[in-house]
């Protein structure tokens, strides 16, 4: 059926083949490789600039509050502060970093390559179920606007209440 010559042509073009597709592999894994070393340093970025916010806008808090209390008074209202602040972070961890730093990478990883073979009709459904997936992910985004508004609320009332306690003691006390 097959003389040697088409039989080793055969053989070389196959393993050409297995070649090209080794190196496509490679340079796949390598592309996702990238994408995920550099969503990882953006999130690093982030978090130093965040961290740069805080610890200057404590600094500022810290000052504005001294004018009308003693300093280290200032400095652990700041301070307790950014402990509550760490226990909210703490306790909403999952939702704030790792579900979306677990999607982030998993669209990287399980991500393929758009097929050419676009029609009007194709396109048109996926904008229909993009215009969907939007409309879904806003109504999500208000209910959980609305419960971080009330939460806020609540704990800004706390605030206050603790604010006049402590206003309280220190009159009580110290007798301004």
């Amino acid at each position: 059926m097959f003389d040697r010559e088409e039989y080793e042509y055969f053989l070389a073009d196959l393993q050409e083949y297995g070649k090209t597709r080794l190196e496509q592999a490679k340079l796949t894994v390598l592309d996702k490789l990238a994408r995920i070393a550099g969503l990882i340093l953006l999130g690093l970025t982030v978090i130093l600039i965040i961290f740069a916010v805080i610890a200057v806008g404590g600094v500022a808090l810290i000052s504005a509050l001294s004018s009308c209390m003693p300093v280290w008074a200032a400095a652990l209202i700041v301070a307790a502060l950014w402990l509550l602040i760490l226990l909210v972070v703490v306790c909403f961890r999952k939702q704030l970093f790792f579900n979306p730093m677990l999607a982030a990478v998993a669209a990287i990883l399980f991500s393929s390559k758009p097929k050419n073979n676009l029609t009007i009709e194709s396109v048109r459904q996926e904008s229909e179920m993009l215009q969907y997936k939007a409309s879904e992910q806003e109504k999500n985004l208000q209910r959980e606007t609305e419960r971080i508004q009330r939460s806020w609320t609540g704990l800004l009332d706390h605030f206050v209440s603790a604010r006049n306690l402590i206003e309280k003691i220190v009159k009580r006390f110290f007798h301004f």
